[in-house]
């Protein structure tokens, strides 16, 4: 088998991995400076990016929370969706492939799952994209054609020159113009439908929506009854961080001892993520 082959085996097979693709550095050359694969590691030729769906029953309860009043769902997902998939499973499966690499005498560094590459200024939504797996969608969401955004990511990436994937080509797997359910399903209004960010992987141009990251912030922290918070707290209609990190401080003591419980505060919305058509 070809390296790209016997990777992929090993992240399918050994790895219990849903998904793998390969890109070459050189589709992130329009990404920003410190944000690109030799940025972290010189030297470095390819990118591996591997997901796992979420749990249907972990994704269901998100619905559950919201749409049917029974919050205590939310310890499902918070720890199903968040803590034990990227921080746990996707985090030891880099470690794993960066292993697999480095003792075919290729460096390797495997990079923290979670959101803005788990605190590395790295994105695996745009890595995914770059590796063939699927497109971003207006949420700002990587999206695979057969399971939506219900995924999550982690690259690692390695001096090893493998054979990158196509970028995909099937159908459209998002159009805000004819759906607009994370638009409208979204608590705290944070998607719009005009403004749009720009990018440019491996010579393709996307485009997905704005989100207002404060706002969306405000949700995913529960800071509000309408996001599954215990109280409103002072968040005005176009909040700053300022705002934020005041109505941090007034949270409810019980909500502050969830956070602790499932060791995330971030973890009380995902409504976008669950109502989301694609891959249904």
């Amino acid at each position: 088998m070809s390296l790209r082959d016997d990777l992929k085996a090993f992240a399918l097979n050994d790895l219990d991995m849903d998904y793998a693709g390969v890109s070459s550095v050189e589709r992130f050359s329009e990404a920003p400076q410190g944000y690109r694969p030799t940025d972290l590691l010189p030297g470095a030729k390819s990118v591996v990016v591997m997901a796992v769906r979420l749990l249907e029953g972990a994704v269901q309860a998100i619905s559950r929370a919201h749409d049917d009043g029974l919050r205590h769902a939310l310890y499902i997902y918070g720890t199903h969706g968040y803590l034990l998939t990227p921080n746990l499973s996707l985090n030891f499966a880099a470690y794993r492939m960066a292993r697999f690499f480095e003792k075919k005498g290729f460096a390797a560094a495997p990079l923290p799952s979670g959101p803005g590459g788990g605190g590395v200024a790295f994105s695996h939504r745009h890595a995914a994209v770059a590796a063939g797996l699927g497109e971003l969608g207006w949420s700002g969401l990587f999206l695979t054609p057969d399971y939506g955004p219900r995924v999550r990511l982690v690259s690692v990436i390695t001096k090893a020159d493998i054979e990158p994937d196509p970028l995909y080509q099937g159908p459209r797997i998002c159009d805000p113009a004819s759906c607009g359910v994370c638009i409208a399903g979204c608590p705290m209004g944070a998607l719009g439908t005009e403004q749009t960010n720009t990018v440019v992987i491996g010579g393709k141009t996307y485009q997905y929506g704005v989100t207002n990251t404060i706002k969306c912030f405000a949700g995913i922290e529960g800071l509000l009854k309408k996001t599954l918070g215990l109280k409103d707290l002072p968040i005005p209609e176009d909040p700053t961080w300022d705002d934020v990190n005041k109505a941090r401080e007034q949270i409810d003591p019980r909500q502050a001892r969830e956070a602790i419980l499932i060791n995330r505060p971030t973890y009380y919305c995902g409504k976008c993520l669950a109502d989301c058509p694609a891959g249904k």
